[in-house]
């Protein structure tokens, strides 16, 4: 049995038993471009010198950062909880496996007693919300997760702090008496095409514990509709890092890092179709620190900011739409020798960011703070991932008016959902 979350994109890489779960400001002057130099032998120009490559060194570094990471990411088992005997439930329980993922140790806190004697130490983990939350969670059935320490064979019982019931992400920690050393969290915000990232987690479960996989960042950015509730519909849009180190069902939860050990995402998605290879997609560690330092380890709702706009993508208006349709009006002269870019209003709702700000139908709303509104799934996406916009910050909105034909400019406190 295989689970899909949509039609292509699985909510990857949980593996369940007995069967595979895969789960501003706004400029309207057109760019200029200079040209200076040397324009012959264009060819050499453009060749970038690497210099020598040594092979030996790489991989030297890849295996010390693997192996400086062998502890720190882990297994994450959900177990379901039952009676031996439902009729008597005096005779105690048992745990049967759901499913298996993987986690990583961002956090350790020495617990000391009021003598200030050390007990333990305290993990923070993140890992994938599906891996952590099953749909019967919501009925009468218990669940246990358990943190899985590999290398030492160790079951220790974790708590849930919380999660993100859109972002696929969690949050849960375990005591032990063990030092393990966290991760070193790195950044998302200036990855590159090409750049080289480790992927380490459980593929096919604990058999094969702590395996590690190597690729490239095929893509810094992506902007991904995901169905977040189980329904027909993709809900929510989200930003993802796309690459092509291998990762498959039990690599849900793990980390994705840099060939310096740094976690620079947490995989969670794939592209899964027959004639599709190698398109994994990973949580920007910029993303999930956000939400687990701003919101799940402060126990804070987490509220997402939404403008209350209905409109359409300038980008997607053919000439055919603004000269046969009631509701479109013709483009105004801001748009000459530019390319068209907004979003062209059909509504502004009540008590929402925008209302009250003299926004109103047929205007075109040209940026949000230093969002300059080329689609809509970036928009929405970039206030979805919490890292730039939360509730209550004051931005800044560039808009074309039509009652007074000019680009004007208001400041906007944003709303949640």
């Amino acid at each position: 049995m295989k689970k899909f979350f949509n039609v292509l994109i699985a909510m990857c890489l949980l593996l369940s038993l007995g069967a595979c779960t895969l789960s501003a400001n706004t400029t309207i002057n057109a760019p200029s471009t200079e040209i200076s130099g040397d324009t012959n032998n264009n060819t050499q120009n453009s060749t970038p010198n690497n210099g020598t490559v040594d092979v030996d060194d790489l991989q030297s570094v890849i295996e010390e950062t693997c192996l400086k990471l062998e502890d720190s990411v882990i297994g994450v088992t959900l177990k379901e909880v039952t009676y031996k005997n439902p009729t008597t439930p005096s005779l105690g329980t048992v745990e049967k496996n759901v499913s298996v993922g993987s986690g990583v140790i961002i956090k350790r806190e020495e617990i000391k007693d009021n003598n200030d004697k050390f007990i333990a130490y305290k993990y923070y983990v993140v890992t994938n919300r599906h891996v952590v939350l099953e749909d019967a969670t919501t009925s009468t059935v218990k669940f246990n997760i358990y943190a899985y320490l590999g290398n030492d064979d160790v079951e220790i019982l974790a708590d849930l702090v919380g999660y993100d019931a859109k972002v696929d992400v969690a949050l849960i920690t375990f005591n032990h008496s063990e030092l393990i050393e966290p991760v070193k969290i790195g950044s998302s915000a200036n990855l590159n095409k090409g750049s080289f990232a480790i992927a380490i987690g459980n593929p096919d479960g604990y058999d094969y514990y702590g395996s590690v996989t190597f690729g490239v960042i095929s893509g810094p950015i992506r902007y991904i509709d995901v169905n977040t509730d189980d329904d027909e519909y993709n809900d929510f849009t989200a930003s993802y890092i796309q690459h092509d180190v291998a990762i498959n069902p039990g690599n849900s939860g793990g980390g994705l890092f840099d060939i310096h050990g740094n976690l620079i995402g947490i995989n969670t998605l794939k592209l899964v179709a027959s004639d599709i290879d190698n398109m994994g997609f990973a949580i920007p560690i910029d993303v999930v620190m956000t939400i687990v330092e701003d919101y799940l380890m402060k126990g804070i709702k987490i509220v997402r900011p939404r403008l209350g706009v209905l409109g359409i993508e300038i980008r997607a208006l053919s000439t055919y739409d603004i000269e046969h349709s009631e509701d479109i009006m013709d483009l105004p002269d801001i748009y000459n020798g530019v390319k068209p870019y907004g979003i062209y209003v059909n509504q502004i709702y009540e008590n929402t960011s925008l209302d009250g700000f003299g926004i109103e139908k047929h205007d075109i709303i040209l940026s949000i703070g230093d969002i300059t509104i080329t689609r809509m799934n970036i928009l929405t996406a970039r206030l979805n991932s919490l890292v730039d916009y939360q509730v209550g910050d004051e931005v800044e909105v560039t808009f074309y008016d039509r009652s007074e034909s000019q680009i004007k400019t208001v400041k906007v406190v944003l709303k949640g959902e």
